[in-house]
């Protein structure tokens, strides 16, 4: 059965970085509210970017409210999920200890890891770490689509968005 979770990623330069040759952009995860996702992931690559329809998809926004949808799978070559609207892309998820890390579909790690110590617990039974054991895996499909469509508006010189 699929999960959906929402959150407001706000672009943060000052989480920006550079590692192995690959160009992270920052953000900031928050609930739909505003408070802080007590998560540890702060940037994205290309990948994640294009996914998850940050970047130059903001078009001078600052933040994009964007519905993630968890589907899991029963194995790798499970049938690509597909939903009209959604960008979809597969992953697993691999627990060792109270960490879970996200993997592309041909194995690379991703820079997304999950503690079930640190992060908050909904994000975390939403990813599924809290139903794995040491060792075990799960295969996902993540779908992620923008909740609204942001306006870019000027203000003061800043840039601010209008749904």
């Amino acid at each position: 059965m699929s999960r959906t979770l929402t959150i407001l990623f706000r672009r943060d330069p000052t989480r920006d970085r550079l590692k192995e040759n690959i160009r992270f952009e920052g953000y900031r995860p928050l609930w739909p509210d505003g408070a802080q996702v007590d998560v540890g992931l702060d940037a994205f690559c290309k990948h994640g970017i294009r996914l998850l329809g940050l970047g130059d998809r903001l078009e001078g926004c600052r933040e994009k409210l964007i519905n993630m949808v968890f589907v899991p799978l029963s194995g790798r070559d499970h049938d690509l999920t597909r939903i009209p609207g959604h960008r979809v892309r597969r992953f697993y998820l691999e627990r060792t200890g109270a960490q879970g890390r996200v993997h592309f579909l041909d194995g690379t790690p991703t820079t997304i890891l999950f503690d079930v110590s640190q992060d908050d617990p909904r994000v975390l039974r939403w990813i599924g770490l809290v139903d794995l054991d040491e060792g075990q895996r799960q295969w996902f499909d993540l779908a992620a689509t923008s909740v609204d469509t942001l306006l870019p508006v000027r203000l003061n010189r800043l840039i601010a968005c209008e749904v």
